[in-house]
């Protein structure tokens, strides 16, 4: 198992890597199993391996081997590797969370721009677990959507729980908002384009070893491209306005100055959530960018002509 197959080969796949243990116990003394006649089959431990042999009773042909029990061990034991116990462990944070910028302080650090698909970008830490490292940092990335990760660390080194990453998160079949305006597919220039987005939070399921898992996808951001050159990064989708009118200005709405035919595009930014199990909800960091399809808004201009009357 490599701890860069996070990416997973489904929708739904998730990122199990259990601790590595020998399935024989660590104990510094030898302990008898499965008799055999009147031999013994015992392990024992010794620093970074196991020995395994057979204890048999004293004869005339082993005095050489023989223990103060009694006992002989073979001159060439099979040798058994101890596989090591993790070191580390990964956690991810956010950066960024829409709609708070403000009060994580994103907006004063300029190293914390928006990724190129308009989602913020995570941070990735290894954690020692062992020894001297036990709650160190030990290397930190800043991640976007489809940057690598490769920590040159065995994947064996490694302790993680069941967990949902945010590349899984966002492999998720998501479904967009739908893009809305008013008046529809039309607008004067100078006008206001009353535009507005509809979508919901969205569930998926899945089993991991026999756990049922539930993931949640909320949106929290809305990225306007009006086609024209202006975009707008808000933390509402807007509603319907059915009295609206060109000349009302509303919070969703867009004025163009010049006559044409423009795309109007949106991205909606879902956050993630995960419960193992029916246990408490736990936040996935990142977010899902998913874009919606555009519409096409023609803008005409009106021209004023007096007209004389008999």
């Amino acid at each position: 198992m490599s701890i860069t197959s996070f990416a997973g080969t489904s929708a739904a796949a998730i990122a199990i890597l259990i601790s590595s243990t020998s399935s024989i116990s660590i104990d510094s003394n030898e302990f008898a199993a499965d008799d055999l006649g009147n031999c013994i089959k015992v392990n024992k431990i010794d620093k970074q391996k196991i020995t395994h042999y057979w204890k048999c009773p004293e004869d005339d042909n082993n005095q050489e081997t023989s223990d103060d029990e009694g006992w002989y061990r073979p001159t060439d034991p099979e040798l058994i590797e101890k596989r090591n116990a993790p070191k580390y462990k990964i956690r991810d944070f956010d950066t960024c969370i829409p709609g708070l910028e403000n009060v994580t302080g994103c907006d004063s650090n300029p190293d914390q721009t928006a990724c190129p698909d308009g989602s913020f970008p995570i941070l990735r830490q290894i954690i020692g677990v062992e020894g001297d490292e036990t709650g160190l940092i030990i290397r930190t990335y800043r991640l976007c959507p489809g940057d690598p990760f490769d920590p040159d660390i065995p994947s064996e080194d490694f302790i993680v729980e069941i967990m949902i990453t945010p590349e899984q998160f966002r492999s998720f079949p998501i479904t967009a908002s739908q893009l809305l305006s008013n008046p529809e597919k039309f607008s004067l220039r100078n006008g206001h384009s009353h535009f507005w987005a509809e979508g919901q939070s969205q569930t998926f399921n899945s089993n991991i070893l026999e756990t049922p898992v539930r993931i949640r996808a909320i949106p929290v951001g809305w990225n306007w491209n009006y086609g024209d050159g202006e975009t707008r990064n808000l933390d509402f989708p807007g509603e319907p306005a059915p009295e609206h009118t060109l000349r009302d200005e509303t919070p969703t709405s867009h004025s163009y100055t010049e006559t044409g035919t423009y795309g109007v595009g949106l991205t909606t930014l879902f956050r993630g959530e995960f419960s193992v199990d029916g246990g408490p909800w736990q936040a996935i960091p990142g977010q899902a960018a998913v874009p919606s399809d555009p519409i096409e808004i023609d803008v005409w201009r009106t021209k004023k002509q007096l007209i004389a009357t008999d």
